[in-house]
């Protein structure tokens, strides 16, 4: 593969890290991270830790790669507004949930 100079980091992380994270979810907090205080090590100690606050009970090991030595861009993704609705059996189940 080759990189571009739009590519920002490389995660590297065991099954444990993936069982909890989406490959989006992890990129998404890595670059907050990152955004924030610009320390791999930091950031890496970090991504472990919210895994297991997500409930991982497998090895947890993680690798960041930096390609750059500045911290990643602010994104700014500009997003329709979308209106949800939730069906009836959807409000019962919640109600059911929180009662519970």
């Amino acid at each position: 593969m080759t990189l571009t100079k739009e590519d920002e980091f490389l995660i590297i992380g065991s099954d444990g890290v993936w069982d909890v994270f989406t490959n989006q979810n992890a990129i998404d907090f890595t670059r907050r991270r990152l955004q924030e205080h610009n320390d791999v090590k930091l950031c890496c100690k970090e991504v472990v830790e919210e895994a297991i606050k997500r409930g991982a009970d497998d090895n947890l090991t993680v690798v960041i790669v930096c390609f750059h030595s500045e911290p990643p861009p602010q994104v700014v993704v500009q997003r329709a507004r979308v209106r949800r609705r939730i069906s009836a059996e959807g409000l019962q189940n919640i109600k059911y949930l929180l009662e519970g």
